[in-house]
């Protein structure tokens, strides 16, 4: 019989009902992996840098058998850099330009949409398109939301009000919001890795040369703080922005028939939907959704030695100006060193069945 999970880890490995038997039975191994997940949440993605890194160099490094990646806003940014074919030089290149953002005292969306295109040049080089779309093993989907009557104003008044009906109606329903707002899914030119999507319409539009690059904006195009991305190619019309906000930390049914999911997630709880399920208490990612996932998080302890207190967040865009905001992003990135040290050892030992926890909601 395993043994308890220890308490004295830095990261925490959370598994559904099916992910967990499996585990406990026959361990974990990369080729039991089918998707790789990314969530929204700004800055928060630092936090996970190091085990990415680890997965790219280790995990999926020599991998012929395909690899779905899904990803939102700057979860959807990371999932690019898996699938280009130096995974490591992009990833790296990524974290380059994202710790290295600079702004005016008070940015215009038309300046943030700037540097977002200068980031995302810098993180794709020079074949980064050809490579994602072309990749052997890896199938890269991201998500972005289709806007509809006042969130697609670039009036930021109009805008506001705009995103305050759909808060309010999100609080009824997420299925509510489908007056504001529309799920779109830019799938790989292989058969997207989802068939089934709730509450919302969803738009299916194959990635291509022409709408790959809008489509990775698109997914990261914060409201109100960034401009959205207009009319992508093969795509329905219209203004689109971040992924987040229909799929903040995924709530989809992401149930592979052959193989799990894995998912580095940034809090050790219960997923939230979408943007504006954050602050209700009562809205989780349903249960069934995650029984073949498991998720890799960082301790609540560990967070809190992070400098703050507390994992990076947007807030430092605000709390701390460039350069003053860089070294503390280098010192959390340094400290997290940590977590994917001991995602090795716990591979290497093959101890995931004595780590591994049930889903923790």
């Amino acid at each position: 019989m395993s043994s308890a999970p220890s308490t004295k880890l830095p990261l925490k490995i959370f598994a559904g009902d099916d992910a967990l038997a499996h585990i406990r039975q026959h361990g974990l191994t990369p080729d039991d992996i089918h998707m790789v997940l990314g969530a929204s949440g700004g800055p928060k993605w630092l936090c996970l840098a190091a085990i990415d890194r680890y997965l790219l160099s280790s995990w999926f490094h020599n991998r012929t058998t395909p690899l779905h990646l899904l990803g939102t806003s700057a979860g959807g940014w990371r999932m690019s850099c898996f699938a280009q074919n130096d995974a490591l030089a992009a990833h790296a290149r990524f974290l380059d330009a994202y710790i290295s953002q600079q702004y005016s005292d008070k940015p215009t969306p038309d300046e943030v949409a700037a540097e977002c295109i200068r980031m995302l040049d810098h993180t794709l080089g020079d074949s980064g398109l050809e490579e994602i779309l072309q990749h052997p093993v890896m199938r890269y989907h991201t998500l972005a939301s289709r806007c509809r009557g006042l969130t697609g104003s670039d009036h930021k008044l109009l805008q506001g009000a705009g995103w305050l009906s759909a808060m309010t109606a999100n609080v009824v329903s997420s299925r509510a919001m489908r007056f504001w707002v529309e799920r779109v899914l830019f799938h790989h030119p292989d058969a997207p890795p989802i068939q089934d999507f709730p509450s919302l319409r969803t738009h299916r539009v194959e990635l291509t040369r022409d709408n790959l690059h809008q489509a990775i904006l698109a997914t990261g195009a914060i409201p109100m703080v960034i401009s959205g991305i207009r009319d992508i190619p093969a795509a329905p019309s219209g203004v689109y922005r971040d992924g987040g906000i229909t799929d903040y930390q995924f709530d989809l049914p992401i149930l592979p028939d052959d193989g799990f999911v894995l998912y580095p997630h940034y809090f050790a709880q219960a997923p939230k939907g979408g943007w504006f399920d954050k602050r209700l208490s009562w809205r989780k990612a349903r249960r069934e959704h995650y029984r073949r996932t498991i998720m890799i998080t960082p301790s609540w302890e560990f967070a809190a030695t992070l400098p703050g207190g507390q994992i990076p967040d947007l807030d430092d865009f605000y709390d701390y100006r460039y350069p003053e905001r860089r070294p503390r992003w280098d010192e959390a990135l340094k400290r997290c060193e940590v977590l994917a040290e001991t995602l090795e050892k716990i591979h290497d030992q093959q101890r995931w069945a004595d780590v591994a926890e049930p889903l923790p909601w």
